[in-house]
């Protein structure tokens, strides 16, 4: 008669528990022979091991649950802050306040390193804008070097996080290279009518777990001040 016995290694055990976990716990008495603390020098127990892996679990636990909570927070300020902003924006009475209140509140009130708004033409006409200080210039629509931001006009979503060193160049200019985060709106629909990029020498101060909808709601306020405020200018 053969030998019907066959050889149990131990990844076939280790399947084995993996499927029935509570046969330890029907089996106390296979249990309670089982040696957990007891290891060769040198080496971690299962014991020591199970705790370890259960720390580990709780730790990464616990910075996640942080993180959620600093971004929560994060997100509250803005909120607060985008909100302030329009109601700024709505008490100014021309063109050149509207301007001059967006780019002096988003550095106080933003902590902004840089701020730089890119405004939008078409035709052969550049329309005049009034002096205000601040990195504020325009370009034709058509303009070449807006390229380089064709994923962003086309999602027509702000984006928070780290520009290329052609998308910087082109917003910053020779302070290009002290950016290192920005948060980038694209304002107005199709087409896009311009580009308003909030800056930070800090590369963890503007990310993509930001809340971008204030920024939106942003955009959407100055948008329809500033055609508001161009169209009284056109017809006085």
């Amino acid at each position: 008669m053969g030998n019907t016995q066959q050889s149990v290694n131990a990844e076939q055990v280790s399947e084995f528990l993996r499927q029935h976990t509570d046969f330890l716990i029907e089996q106390p008495d296979l249990l309670s022979e089982l040696e957990f603390d007891k290891s060769p020098e040198g080496t971690i127990s299962l014991a020591q091991r199970q705790r370890q892996q259960l720390r580990q679990k709780n730790q990464h636990l616990h910075d996640q649950l942080h993180a959620l909570i600093d971004n929560a927070h994060s997100n509250a300020a803005l909120q607060q802050r985008v909100h302030q902003l329009c109601l700024r924006l709505m008490d100014c009475h021309d063109l050149q306040g509207l301007l001059a209140t967006l780019m002096q509140q988003l550095k106080e009130e933003f902590s902004a390193d840089e701020v730089s708004l890119r405004l939008f033409y078409s035709g052969e006409q550049k329309p005049k804008l009034p002096p205000v200080e601040g990195n504020i210039a325009e370009l034709h629509a058509d303009d070449s070097q807006l390229k380089a931001f064709d994923h962003i006009l086309a999602k027509q979503q702000p984006v928070c996080g780290r520009l290329t060193k052609a998308q910087k160049q082109l917003l910053f200019g020779e302070k290009a290279d002290v950016v290192h985060s920005v948060a980038c709106l694209p304002l107005g629909h199709t087409p896009c009518a311009g580009l308003l990029a909030i800056a930070s020498s800090d590369a963890n101060r503007f990310h993509a777990d930001m809340g971008t909808e204030y920024l939106s709601f942003l955009g959407e306020v100055f948008m329809r001040l500033m055609r508001r405020f161009c169209h009284g200018q056109n017809d006085s």
